[in-house]
C-alpha cells in the first residue's frame, strides 16, 4: 500500500507543472504577439496600400473608428486605451482574473485601430494579449488562485519580449510595472517565459534586429553635459506628454456616456487631418525611428515629427481607441534626442558623436519620463546596441528625466490612467509590508447613507436630531460624495433647499481604502470632516465602510484593556 504524499512533495509536483505552464505560456504569448504584428502590417496595408491617396488617407481612420468605436462601447467595454494598466488592475486587485473575452477583443480591436493609423503602439495590447491568454490557460487548467495569478506577469513578460524583442527588458517591464516589485520571486519563470516567447518570434520572423544601429562611442567626456541636457529636455516632454494625456482624456471622459460609442471617430478624425500633412506619424512608425537613428532625416522634419506624434499619440488615447503608449515615447524620444543632437554637433566647442546616438538615448530618455520605468528602459536601449559604452550616457540622461517627471507627476502614467477611472492600486512593496492595522480594522460596515434625491430641506430639518457632522450621499454601490453640516446650511441660505443633494455634492472626495495605514487614517479623517468613507480599491464610489472617531476609539479600546500594567 503506497503512502499518500507529503506536502513538500505535492508542493515540488506542482512547481514542476508550472514550470512547464511557464514554457507553454511563453510559446501562446510569443505566438499572439507575432500574429498580431502581422495582422496589423496586413491591415494597414489592406486599408492604405503602398501609396495612399489623401482622400484614404482622410478617410480610413475615421470611418475605421466608427466601427471599432461600436466594439468598444457595446462588445468589448475593458480594452481601450494601452492595456496595461488594465492588466495591473487584474493582477493587483482581481486575483489575477481576466475575462476570456479581452484578449480576443483586444486583438480584434487593436488591429483595426493601430491599422487604421491611429498613432498607437502594439507592446502594451501584446502585454494584454498575453497576460490574459496566461489567466484563461491557468483557470481552465483549475490551477489555484494564487498560481492564477502569478500567470498574469509571465503571460506579460512573454508577449513583450516578442513584440518588441527584447527578453531581458521584457522581464524588468514585468517586475518592475506590472508587479511592482524588483525582487518577485516570478523572476525565474518569467526569464523562461521571454525566452519561450523569443525563440518563437525568431522563428517566424527571423533574426533581424528591430532597429538597424549604428555603433556608438563616447567622442569626449564634456557630451554627458549634452546628455545631460537631453535627459533635462526629456522630462519636460514627458510632462507635456502625461499632463496632456490626463487632461485630453479627462475631457473625453466628462462627456455624455451616449457618446462613448462616437468618441474614437472624434479621434480617427483629428487623425485624419493629421495624416493629410504627414503620413510619416502613421500607425507604431518604427521605420522613421530606424531613419532618426541612422542619421537620416533632416532638423526640422524630426522636431515636425516629434511634436505631431506627441499631440496624435494624445488624441488617439484619450479618445478610447485600443493601443499603447509604448512605441509612441520611443519614436517621440528619438526625435527628441536627435534634434538634441544636431543642435549640439552644430553648437558644441568639442567633438560629439553621430545625431543617432542621441537619437537612441532620446528613446531610453523618453520612456523613463513617460513610462517611469528606468531599469527597464536602461536595458531595453543596451539590448538594442548591444553595446555598454551607451550605458553611461542613458543613465544620466535617464535619471534627469527620470527624476523632472516624478517630481511635478506624482503618479506614474499607468496608475494615473487607472485613477481616472476609480482604480487605486497598492502602493509598492505595501504587500511585503510588516503586518499593521489599517483602515478595515477600524471602520464600521453599519453605514446611514443619504438618498441622492433627498432635497436640502429636509436633510437639514432631519439634521437637527442626527450629531453626524457629515453625511455620506448614495448607495453602497455608487458613493455619490459627502456633505458637510456646514455645506448644508450654506446651500439652504443661497436659497437651493429644494435642490436634491445628489445635483451640489462633489464627485470627488476624501477617502481611504482598507488596506490604508492607521497613519493615513488619521490624516484623511481630519480632512474629511469626521466622517471618512472607506473605499474599493478597484472602484473608488463603491463603499466598504466608514472611518469615524467614535469607530476608532471603539477598535483601539480592546487593544489598550489588554496591555500589561506596569
Amino acid at each position: 500500500m503506497s503512502t499518500p504524499p507529503t506536502a513538500e512533495q505535492l508542493r515540488a509536483r506542482e512547481d514542476r507543472v508550472f514550470l512547464i505552464l511557464t514554457i507553454v505560456i511563453g510559446v501562446v504569448a510569443g505566438l499572439s504577439a507575432v500574429l498580431f504584428t502581422l495582422a496589423i502590417d496586413q491591415t494597414s496595408h489592406r486599408l492604405f496600400g503602398l501609396a495612399p491617396s489623401r482622400l484614404r488617407l482622410f478617410l480610413v481612420p475615421p470611418v475605421m473608428s466608427l466601427v471599432t468605436g461600436v466594439l468598444l462601447a457595446r462588445v468589448f467595454p475593458d480594452v481601450r486605451g494601452s492595456g496595461v494598466p488594465q492588466t495591473e488592475a487584474a493582477y493587483h486587485l482581481a486575483g489575477g482574473v481576466i475575462p476570456a473575452r479581452v484578449p480576443f477583443g483586444k486583438f480584434l480591436t487593436g488591429v483595426l485601430c493601430i491599422g487604421s493609423g491611429h498613432s498607437m503602439g502594439r507592446e502594451g495590447p501584446s502585454v494584454q494579449i498575453g497576460a490574459g491568454l496566461a489567466s484563461l490557460i491557468g483557470r481552465w487548467l483549475q490551477l489555484s488562485p494564487h498560481r492564477v495569478r502569478d500567470l498574469v506577469p509571465v503571460g506579460a513578460a512573454g508577449a513583450l519580449a516578442a513584440a518588441f524583442n527584447t527578453p531581458v527588458a521584457a522581464v524588468l517591464f514585468a517586475l518592475e510595472e506590472i508587479i511592482g516589485d524588483m525582487n518577485a520571486a516570478l523572476i525565474g519563470s518569467t526569464v523562461v517565459a521571454s525566452v519561450a516567447s523569443v525563440i518563437v518570434e525568431r522563428s517566424i520572423l527571423g533574426n533581424e534586429p528591430l532597429f538597424h544601429v549604428p555603433g556608438y562611442r563616447l567622442v569626449h567626456p564634456a557630451e554627458l553635459l549634452a546628455y545631460a541636457a537631453l535627459g533635462i529636455f526629456g522630462g519636460l516632454v514627458s510632462l507635456l506628454f502625461c499632463k496632456g494625456l490626463l487632461g485630453l482624456r479627462r475631457l473625453f471622459l466628462s462627456l455624455p456616456p451616449r457618446t462613448r460609442a462616437l468618441q474614437p471617430a472624434i479621434g480617427g478624425l483629428v487623425i485624419g487631418g493629421l495624416l493629410l500633412y504627414s503620413p510619416a506619424i502613421m500607425g507604431v512608425g518604427y521605420d522613421y525611428v530606424d531613419q532618426a537613428l541612422n542619421g537620416g532625416l533632416l532638423l526640422k522634419t524630426m522636431a515636425i515629427l516629434c511634436f505631431l506624434k506627441l499631440g496624435a499619440t494624445l488624441i488617439s488615447y484619450a479618445s478610447g481607441n485600443a493601443g499603447g503608449i509604448f512605441a509612441p515615447s520611443l519614436y517621440i524620444g528619438a526625435m527628441a534626442g536627435g534634434v538634441i543632437g544636431i543642435l549640439v554637433h552644430r553648437i558644441a566647442p568639442f567633438p560629439t558623436g553621430d545625431v543617432g546616438a542621441y537619437a537612441l538615448v532620446g528613446m531610453g530618455t523618453l520612456f523613463a519620463g513617460i513610462v517611469r520605468a528606468p531599469m527597464t528602459s536602461v536595458f531595453m536601449i543596451f539590448e538594442i546596441t548591444q553595446d555598454y559604452q551607451i550605458l553611461v550616457p542613458l543613465m544620466v540622461a535617464n535619471m534627469l528625466s527620470f527624476a523632472i517627471s516624478k517630481r511635478y507627476q506624482a503618479a506614474p502614467i499607468y496608475h494615473a490612467l487607472l485613477q481616472q477611472d476609480g482604480v487605486h492600486l497598492p502602493s509598492i512593496g505595501s504587500h511585503a509590508a510588516a503586518p499593521m492595522r489599517t483602515a478595515r480594522d477600524v471602520m464600521v460596515t453599519d453605514v446611514e447613507l443619504v438618498a441622492p434625491d433627498t432635497p436640502i430641506a429636509e436633510l437639514c430639518r432631519s439634521g437637527a436630531d442626527n450629531p453626524a457632522s457629515a453625511h455620506l450621499v448614495g448607495t453602497r454601490d455608487r458613493l455619490a460624495g459627502i456633505a458637510t453640516r456646514e455645506q448644508l446650511e450654506a446651500w439652504r441660505s443661497a436659497g437651493t433647499g429644494d435642490a436634491a443633494i445628489a445635483s451640489l455634492v462633489n464627485g470627488s472626495f476624501v477617502h481611504t481604502h482598507p488596506d490604508h495605514s492607521i497613519d493615513v487614517v488619521l490624516d484623511r479623517l481630519w480632512q474629511s470632516g469626521g466622517v471618512l468613507p472607506v473605499v474599493s480599491r478597484a472602484d473608488v464610489h463603491r463603499l466598504e465602510g466608514v472611518v469615524t472617531a467614535e469607530s476608532l476609539l471603539r477598535a483601539e479600546r480592546p487593544r489598550v484593556a489588554a496591555r500589561p500594567s506596569n
